[in-house]
Formats: C-alpha cells, sequence, structure tokens
C-alpha cells in the first residue's frame, strides 16, 4: 500500500533549524556532502570519459555497494548472519573504500535509528525533514542527541578494530587508488579511473545510501508496519542494492534479505546466499513465514477502512499464544538486542515490540528501559486487561531457553 510522507514535527521553525546548524555545524561534512561535487564536476570539465571507464564505474558502483550493504549493515550492524574470516577482510576493506567512515562508527548511528526510530533520539529522525534525514544530520552534526546503543560487540571485533585503525589508507588506496589502478593497467586511463570510477562512484554511491533515510521514509509502501515512517521503495532498492525495502526492514532488522521475494531486487542477499553455499558465511536469519504473514495482516487491518483493525489483531493475538515457537537462548536475546531490535521478555517470551513502541499508553520510553532485560515483574505489576496481555501475546516470537 502507498503512503504519504510522514508528518514532520510543528514545534520546529525555520529559524530555529538555522540556529541548530550554526551551532552545530561540522565542516568535514559540508565540504564531502555539498562542496565535493563541485570539485567532481570541474574534473568531468577536463577529463574525457569513455565507454571503457564508464562500464568500469558502473561496475565498481555495484560492487562497493554490494560490499557495504552486506557488511557494515547486515553482517556488522544486524548481525543477519556470520561470515569467514577472508570474507569479513575483504567487506571492510572495500566497505571503507565507500567513504562512509568506519564499521564502528557507522554501527553506532544505525543502531540508534532502529532503536529510536522517528524520535530526537534517532540520528536521522525523518519527522524532522526530508533534507534533515538525508544530509542535514551530518552538516549539523550533534552525535550528543544519539541514543544510547549497546555496540560492545562490533567496538571488540577484530576485523571492525583493524578497520577503523587503517581507515584513511584504506579509504585511500581501496576506494581511489585501485580503481584508478585497473584502468590504467587496462586501458591507460588512470585519471578516468581516479575521477569516474573513484570520487564520482563514491559521491553518488553516498548519495543513494542516504536515500535510504530520507526518501525509504517518505514514500513508499507500507505492506508490513504501518506504526512508524519506514517505506518499501523500489526505486531506491535499484539503487541500493536492495536496501529501499526498508518497511520490512525496519519491521524484520536481523532477516538477512530485504527483498522477500524471489523477484525482489536485491542482489545482497544473494551474494549471502551464494557465500553459505560456498562455506563463506553461515547462520543466515531468516524471518518465519507465519511472523512475516502476521505482520502483513495486521499492517492491512490499521489501514483498512472499515475500521476492523482492533478485532483483526485480537483475532490475531487469540491464536498466537496457541503457536509453538522457536527457543532463543539470552545470548543471543542480548545480541539481537545490541543490533537495535526491540526485544523484551514477558512470562518467558521474547516479545517483539517493533510497532508497538510509539503507542504503549505508558510511553515509549518505558519500553526502550525495558529492551534487553526481564519486563515480567514490570508487567505483572501494573494489572495489565486482559486486551493488553493478547497484545503481549501477538508480539511473542520466540521462548527464552
Amino acid at each position: 500500500m502507498k503512503t504519504s510522507a510522514p508528518a514532520g514535527d510543528a514545534s520546529r521553525t525555520f529559524i530555529g533549524e538555522l540556529r541548530f546548524y550554526w551551532q552545530h555545524f561540522h565542516v568535514v561534512h559540508f565540504i564531502l556532502v555539498l562542496v565535493s561535487p563541485s570539485l567532481i564536476a570541474f574534473g568531468i570539465q577536463r577529463v574525457t570519459l569513455n565507454w571503457k571507464t564508464a562500464l568500469w564505474s558502473v561496475i565498481c558502483y555495484f560492487i562497493y555497494s554490494v560490499a557495504m550493504t552486506t557488511g557494515y549493515h547486515r553482517l556488522w550492524c544486524h548481525r543477519s548472519y556470520r561470515a569467514s574470516p577472508p570474507l569479513r577482510y575483504v567487506l571492510a576493506a572495500l566497505g571503507a573504500g565507500q567513504f562512509q567512515w568506519s564499521i564502528i562508527w557507522w554501527t553506532r548511528h544505525h543502531r540508534a535509528h532502529h532503536r529510536y526510530l522517528d524520535t530526537d533520539n534517532d540520528p536521522y529522525n525523518a519527522r524532522r525533514g526530508l533534507f534533515y534525514s538525508h544530509v542535514g544530520w551530518l552538516i549539523g552534526y550533534n552525535p550528543e542527541t544519539w541514543g544510547s546503543v549497546d555496540i560492545s560487540d562490533v567496538a571488540n571485533d577484530q576485523v571492525a578494530v583493524w578497520q577503523r585503525q587503517y581507515y584513511p589508507i584504506l579509504a585511500v588506496m581501496i576506494g581511489l587508488l585501485l580503481p584508478s589502478a585497473v584502468a590504467h593497467i587496462g586501458w591507460n586511463d588512470w585519471h578516468g579511473g581516479l575521477l569516474y570510477a573513484g570520487l564520482a562512484r563514491a559521491y553518488v554511491h553516498g548519495q543513494t545510501t542516504f536515500l535510504v533515510n530520507s526518501l525509504a521514509h517518505w514514500r513508499g509502501g507500507q505492506s508490513y508496519s504501518t506504526t512508524h515512517s519506514a517505506r518499501d521503495n523500489l526505486f531506491v532498492a535499484l539503487l541500493t542494492s536492495g536496501e529501499g525495502y526498508h518497511n520490512f526492514h525496519h519491521r524484520f532488522p536481523s532477516d538477512y534479505r530485504n527483498g522477500i521475494h524471489w523477484y525482489s531486487f536485491d542482489p545482497s542477499k544473494w551474494l549471502i546466499w551464494s557465500c553459505e553455499r560456498l562455506g563463506l558465511a553461515s547462520g543466515l536469519t531468516r524471518s518465519p513465514a507465519r511472523e512475516i504473514e502476521r505482520a502483513t495482516l495486521v499492517a492491512q487491518g490499521q489501514q483498512s477502512a472499515d475500521g476492523n483493525a482492533g478485532a483483526l489483531k485480537r483475532h490475531q493475538s487469540s491464536n498466537v499464544g496457541h503457536l509453538h515457537f522457536p527457543t532463543m537462548d539470552l545470548a543471543e536475546y542480548e545480541q539481537q538486542t545490541r543490533t537495535g531490535r526491540c526485544l523484551i521478555i514477558i512470562a518467558g517470551y521474547v516479545c517483539d515490540v517493533t510497532d508497538f513502541m510509539h503507542s504503549h499508553p505508558g510511553g515509549q520510553w518505558f519500553l526502550q528501559e525495558a529492551i534487553g532485560g526481564d519486563a515480567s515483574v514490570a508487567f505483572d505489576s501494573v494489572g495489565h486487561s486482559e486486551e493488553a496481555q493478547d497484545m503481549v501475546r501477538s508480539m511473542q516470537i520466540a521462548s527464552v531457553h
């Protein structure tokens, strides 16, 4: 189903936003985002683009793009699968060549985005406007407002630490010198390789990545959840190696797939699947089909005009409690919450409260404090109604082992 842009924050004013950018202006990000296009355009006027370099630039775009999404995003940030050491080093090196800073830094803001979605603690809060969610959060750089998340698993990851230590060298060598060297050795065009396959390619990919934060929260379908701003946008998916199926991703962030259908354009999931077959990857996380189907039915009910969404939810939740759930041990539970997934334990069951965060009568911050812990005592002490207990059963995804 197609939906319009999310409601903005009416409390913000134009003068207030200007004051914010003045107070938190980040010179380096401003140069990279808004000044570098002028330098690239200046170079394009002086370096002729031949067809071999053009083709090489497109190839580089998709190689680096897939490496970024399968590495930074799905491997390190969401732990959607496990990768062998050789694959991890390759993904880390190629990811550095996209000039989006280190794995550790990237994971920090993206996990906060998932956990504090559409709030002031969301680094690229879509409700603050299209410009802010696209590049404004970088130009007006204020990480002190980002919500707290646990990134200890990545901060202690050997490959991620190695990449951060050598990031400047890796970024220049892999992102600029490698594309230029191939063009020079192949057809004697190192200037074109540097400009088009290096600088221009990295800048264009940066902008398409930002579209996931902005456009994919403003235009598209909401087939899996209507309680947050994320949307499925095919245009963004085509530009970002499958990252545009954003409504599904925010509903099932640990799934190694973004496009779950066989026809969905998601090269990143195809690469991960292929690596599993080659023995380079394992432990691919796939959301249960019944959970996906249930999310779809609830989203459809919420968007229906007949007002029967509440009845549909109650009908589903009354049946969910009788289903057989997979087990989840505490180690896996803690790992899932570290990736930004909103999980809590109630009465021995793991509940995914992602879609309920903004609807909780006691306020979302109450749930935020419970994420990653056992909220059984707190839940029982309040004396929740039967409807509330049905709602909890509808959010159960696993039993605690």
